[in-house]
């Protein structure tokens, strides 16, 4: 059995105490949060103003104070609807989470340009950790993060960027990439940012600045000004399933989308939001992770189903992450008969052939020979009144002819 060295193990305690945990080469790596809800979000905010009114934004867009003009681009959910009130508390959760990260780096007190600092490493060139400072962060010129995992700068202060900074990614992932600043984050004009900024003080964005990633200040302001902001895809990322109603009544049907019963399920189960009634476009919207759904209805026998949009024939789905699908039931009303059950479907008859019908010939009794009438019953029901009667008709004719042949007649 080993002796235990003591004097060794406190000498290893001793130099942790005195480096301290934070610029450990071994600390644990950090890990990338569930964003729920607001990993959807483009701009996710309180009051969102577009000074220019040319931004787009290629992601939701939250805010309970709208801009002056539309945003342009695609938007699974635009404005305070849902999942907004969600996305808000799913922010919050996950600025928990990055804040209880242990830093594995910071930076000397008072405020700092990543782009310049030496102390780190090589100047301007920063691996996955969590990087922390006393004061404000500032990104001055070339920042490169080289290495996949996940990145957190977390100033006590404000974060900014000058006029015309680049970040690069080199085989790192805009998905996990994090600004925490505890105070208002400002990104100057003709940036190349990649990341998610985080700051319930709010964000503003100088003009001409591409950007991959998420500005999340739920509860805060978000300024933009001619931006173009991309939501990355990340395999987190909720996706968007919209299931739009259409009934056509053209038979005297009338029945609305309201009047049938939608469900979503993943293997059998109910999805959350599922059953609800049916909606017409855009549809009911729901934020689900990648996987196969089943798309369904209440059965109503006078109307006929079909599927289409992303959906196959049988309302099947398979969905990614971060996708946006539409899958579209329509209902045709069959037409009914008069005695109120459906149409049997027409029996076609080509018109190029006519049939001659074919009648059966009609069959008709053979006539019976009736002898004179006498003026009395038929032989078989009086035998001898008969005999008497043609005998004296017999006589008469005899006597007749006598009487002729002496002319006295």
């Amino acid at each position: 059995m080993k002796k235990f060295n003591i004097g060794l193990s406190v000498a290893v305690i001793a130099l942790v105490f005195t480096l301290g945990f934070n610029n450990l080469p071994f600390a644990l790596a950090a890990s990338t949060p569930t964003l729920g809800m607001s990993a959807i979000y483009g701009v996710l905010s309180s009051t969102y103003t577009d000074t220019s009114g040319a931004t787009t934004i290629n992601g939701s867009v939250g805010f309970t104070t709208p801009p002056a003009s539309s945003i342009a681009g695609t938007h699974a959910s635009y404005g305070s609807g849902a999942p907004y009130a969600q996305a808000g508390s799913d922010q919050g959760t996950a600025l928990s989470a990055l804040a209880s990260e242990i830093c594995t780096f910071t930076f000397a007190p008072g405020a700092i340009n990543l782009s310049t600092d030496v102390t780190h490493g090589p100047v301007g060139v920063y691996t996955p950790g969590v990087y922390c400072s006393t004061g404000a962060m500032n990104v001055g010129g070339p920042l490169e993060l080289s290495g996949a995992g996940t990145y957190i700068f977390r100033p006590v202060g404000a974060f900014t960027t000058t006029a015309g900074a680049v970040v690069t990614l080199t085989g790192s992932s805009a998905c996990d990439v994090f600004y925490t600043p505890s105070s208002a984050a400002t990104i100057a004009e003709n940036n190349t940012f990649f990341g998610n900024i985080i700051s319930a003080a709010g964000i503003t964005i100088g003009a001409n600045t591409t950007w991959t990633g998420r500005a999340l200040a739920f509860g805060g302001t978000v300024t933009t000004d001619t931006d173009t902001i991309t939501v990355p895809s990340c395999s987190n990322t909720p996706s968007v399933l919209r299931v739009v109603k259409n009934v056509v009544n053209d038979n005297s049907g009338n029945l609305n989308a309201n009047n049938f019963n939608l469900y979503v399920k993943n293997a059998g189960v109910n999805v959350t939001g599922s059953p609800a009634t049916g909606v017409v476009s855009p549809g009911t919207s729901y934020w689900l992770t990648a996987g196969v759904y089943a798309v369904s209805e209440d059965n109503v026998s006078s109307y006929e189903q079909s599927f289409g949009g992303d959906c196959d024939a049988n309302g099947n789905i398979t969905l990614g992450s971060g996708v946006d699908k539409t899958c579209t039931i329509t209902n045709n009303d069959v037409q009914q008969n008069t005695y109120g059950s459906m149409r049997q479907p027409p029996v076609v008859v080509s018109q190029s052939v006519i049939a001659t019908p074919i009648v059966a010939p009609v069959v008709l009794p053979t006539p019976t020979p009736k002898l004179p009438s006498t003026g009395f019953a038929p032989k078989e029901n009086n035998t001898t009144n008969n005999i008497i009667a043609l005998s004296g008709i017999a006589l008469l004719a005899v006597s007749l002819y006598a009487l002729r042949s002496k002319k006295i007649i």
